[in-house]
């Protein structure tokens, strides 16, 4: 089943017609153009055959028409890593979503159903959603291919650390590392490396070290070459491990601020007005009221 059946079947999530809207400004309006392009160098070529000109022509049009024809194909790759700046660099998982929905849409016959999936759950993983991102990928558990697999337990192993489930993601870090090699993509490596290092954080936040933890938080939170995303999401975390108030609150503060429409956002005001009615239960009468 594609990637857009399976969403649809599973979670009910259909395109918007704003987001169609993008994805044929942007992506099926290049591609058609490129493909137009293509056979009108075609056919420049076959009407230069016999001519003194065709050899040359050969050496001048045939790779224009190489390009154009790989210009569609380029195309998707160029849509999908905007789709994920919306993500890393505007935190805006509900605007991604709501594009990769509409573009697996049409684009539904050439997208790897796996990739599909995953591109949509981590865009739920995002917004807080990390029970539907599991359902959706639930298909992926017993999958025969490596990376299918991979997919999936990287996808678990990132909502259990967002909710700070310690036994979540350390069976998901055994999974990834049980996997057989020879059957993932070149990244996999450094992805499971990630997870064991978040792993290790969230064990002394949980463990009784969240000075330790804050350090590492903030280590990623402050690093100049961090994405703005991961500032957001390693902010909320050191919070969470801080005992200083102005801190803490500073921290907050900043993810309220900077988190878009990621679930991080909705976490930082929460725990922020927490706070505030701390403060206003423990000042003196005169000056609450």
């Amino acid at each position: 089943m594609r990637a857009y059946e399976r969403i649809v079947e599973v979670l009910g999530d259909e395109a918007d017609a704003e987001s169609r809207e993008w994805v044929r400004r942007k992506y099926t309006v290049r591609v058609r153009v490129a493909g137009v392009a293509a056979f009108a160098f075609f056919v420049m070529i076959m009407g230069m055959s016999g001519t003194p000109w065709f050899a040359i022509s050969t050496f001048v049009l045939l790779p224009l028409m190489i390009v154009a024809v790989f210009f569609g194909v380029f195309m998707r790759g160029s849509v999908n890593k905007g789709l994920t700046r919306l993500i890393d660099d505007d935190c805006d998982p509900l605007l991604c979503a709501r594009r990769t929905l509409a573009l697996l849409e049409k684009d539904k016959k050439n997208a790897d159903p796996r990739s599909g999936l995953f591109s949509y759950a981590y865009a739920l993983r995002w917004q807080g959603k990390w029970n539907e991102a599991a359902k959706l990928m639930r298909d992926l558990e017993d999958d025969p291919d490596p990376q299918g697999m991979f997919l999936y337990h990287n996808l678990l192993a990132y909502c259990a650390w967002d909710k700070r489930d310690l036994k979540g993601l350390t069976a998901e870090v055994k999974a990834l590392k049980e996997l057989p090699a020879e059957g993932l993509s070149k990244d996999a490596a450094s992805h499971i490396a990630e997870h064991v290092a978040l792993r290790d954080m969230l064990s002394k936040e949980l463990n009784g070290k969240p000075s330790k933890a804050a350090a590492g938080y903030l280590q990623v939170a402050d690093d100049p070459k961090a994405l703005p995303a991961h500032r957001v999401l390693f902010s909320l975390k050191a919070a969470g491990c801080l005992a200083d108030p102005a801190e803490r609150h500073a921290r907050l503060a900043y993810v309220a601020e900077h988190g878009g429409t990621t679930w991080c956002t909705a976490e930082a005001r929460k725990q922020l007005e927490k706070e505030s009615r701390k403060e206003l239960a423990g000042a003196p009468a005169g000056t609450a009221s």
